[in-house]
């Protein structure tokens, strides 16, 4: 692990900049996604072989990173969407949005009062 990625982790390997970085800010994405990806790759949380079980935390983890990247989709959405837009990717951050919103409502991964700050977009991108 990078001596950046040790700065921004406590001991039990959660998120914690010591630093304040204003969320959005490209630092705080970089290492959020450092974090995740750390998350995913860690066979304790995300067991490969078969048979292994799952840790007791593990829906509490999966909650938690997919809540963190539903921030990033508010962020590009409220400060970034006129440069998707001119950028013709539109259609692929909706897309993204979209199918990421239908799997954590589908698997009641996220509580519903977190996906406030796009409720006005649902009904456009999520019919």
């Amino acid at each position: 692990m990078s001596m950046a990625l040790k700065q921004v982790f406590n001991k039990d390997r959660t998120f914690r900049p010591k630093r304040k970085f204003e969320p959005g800010t490209q630092r705080f994405d970089l290492l959020l996604m450092d974090w995740i990806e750390v998350q995913i790759n860690n066979e304790n949380i995300f067991p490969t072989n078969v048979g292994t079980p799952f840790p007791k935390t593990f829906m509490q983890v999966a909650k938690k990173i997919l809540s963190r990247l539903f921030r990033v989709f508010v962020h590009v959405y409220i400060h970034h969407f006129d440069r998707v837009s001119q950028m013709g990717a539109e259609a692929h951050v909706n897309t993204c949005y979209k199918h990421f919103y239908y799997f954590v409502t589908e698997f009641n991964l996220t509580d519903h009062k977190e996906l406030e700050p796009l409720v006005k977009l649902q009904p456009r991108y999520c019919t």
